[in-house]
């Protein structure tokens, strides 16, 4: 792929040909800054070229051309800027991969992965690294967000990095994900709830620091939290290697009323599909019990505004599009038959998809 067109003359040519602090234009005081992470508006940078200025040394926009990305992400080659900040770098043409190391730190990050390694952690930033003209591409955020850099592009387009780590005390860049609690753990100190199942899932760490609130803003405890319960969290967007990954919750923010009874849950697949004596669908999960008083067999009713969710995207899936073999997440409430397995009315189902 040909980088895109970025708009524009080239910047004075002192500061390509000598490549010194001094030949950094300064940013007018009366012109606000330009976006480093956000996407880029067409029209942002008027008739710009952009230029790397690292540690105060400035890089050929020829040879080292910075584009708006697909995302209206500016893309930066990584080479250019990481060897000037003295990483070693290493390229793995197996796996389309590319090894940062300098002193104990380790980065890592994969062509159209967007999971960029960081402490055995992975860092998503919502733009894939790309291989263009056969120079390594990331967003700008990455410098700012990974490596944990001083960032900023002035008004004349010069995007200025500086070694110098962020202050210590700055927080932590976060998200949000929407979803279900597909699975709780409680221990002496805080706990941890998984979200959204295993393969589009996360786990979060609850901690006392992990704001827990109804979404009229009423303080919780993550004793109010229930399987199968819809919630927001916002996490931080270091999370660890592990699948699903894990992270610290910062806010939970819970969308709907605690039931007055605990609910329950089942996590396995779909073994038979049946109607029953009402016209209704019935189901038999065959799996692992979730909580105590849980099955590891069940059988479930789904009426029709039972809600059926896909781990995929939060988005609803009719009930008829269920079929033997699928992966989910049953919930359901302690009302059961004694039969065996019990027989019991389904709360809500989640979809593996």
């Amino acid at each position: 792929m040909k980088p895109f067109k970025v708009l524009g003359a080239v910047l004075a040519g002192a500061l390509l040909a000598t490549n010194v602090a001094s030949a950094a234009p300064s940013e007018p005081a009366t012109v606000k800054p330009l976006p480093i992470s956000a996407p880029v508006p067409q029209d942002s940078y008027g008739d710009l070229k952009f230029v790397l200025v690292i540690d105060g040394k400035g890089f050929s926009p020829e040879e080292n051309p910075i584009y708006v990305g697909a995302k209206n992400q500016m893309m930066v080659p990584i080479r250019a800027v990481a060897e000037a900040l003295g990483y070693k770098l290493t390229w793995k043409q197996d796996t389309q991969s590319l090894e940062l190391v300098q002193g104990n730190q380790w980065l890592t990050l994969q062509i159209g992965q967007d999971k960029y390694g960081f402490a055995k952690m992975l860092v998503p930033l919502e733009v894939a690294p790309e291989l263009t003209n056969e120079k390594t591409y990331v967003p700008l955020s990455y410098f700012e967000k990974v490596m944990k850099l001083q960032v900023k592009v002035d008004a004349t387009g010069t995007i200025n990095i500086h070694s110098k780590k962020q202050e210590s005390g700055e927080q932590a860049a976060s998200t949000t994900k929407q979803g279900t609690v597909t699975s709780m753990t409680y221990r002496d100190k805080g706990g941890e709830i998984g979200l959204n199942g295993y393969g589009h899932g996360v786990r979060l760490n609850i901690s006392d620091e992990t704001e827990i609130v109804s979404d009229t803003n009423q303080k919780l405890t993550l004793a109010d939290l229930q399987l199968g319960m819809s919630v927001e969290a916002e996490h931080g967007l270091a999370m660890a290697m592990s699948m699903p990954p894990m992270t610290h919750a910062k806010k939970i923010i819970v969308k709907q009323s605690p039931a007055a009874q605990p609910t329950l849950g089942t996590a396995g697949e779909i073994g038979e599909i049946t109607s029953s004596a009402e016209g209704t669908m019935r189901l038999t999960i065959k799996g692992n019990k979730l909580s105590d008083g849980s099955h590891d067999t069940v059988v479930l009713n789904v009426a029709g505004d039972t809600p059926v969710i896909g781990t995929k995207d939060n988005q609803p899936i009719a009930a008829d599009q269920l079929k033997k073999g699928d992966k989910v997440y049953a919930f359901y409430g302690p009302g059961l038959t004694k039969s065996l397995p019990p027989i019991g009315q389904a709360v809500k189902i989640v979809v593996e998809n």
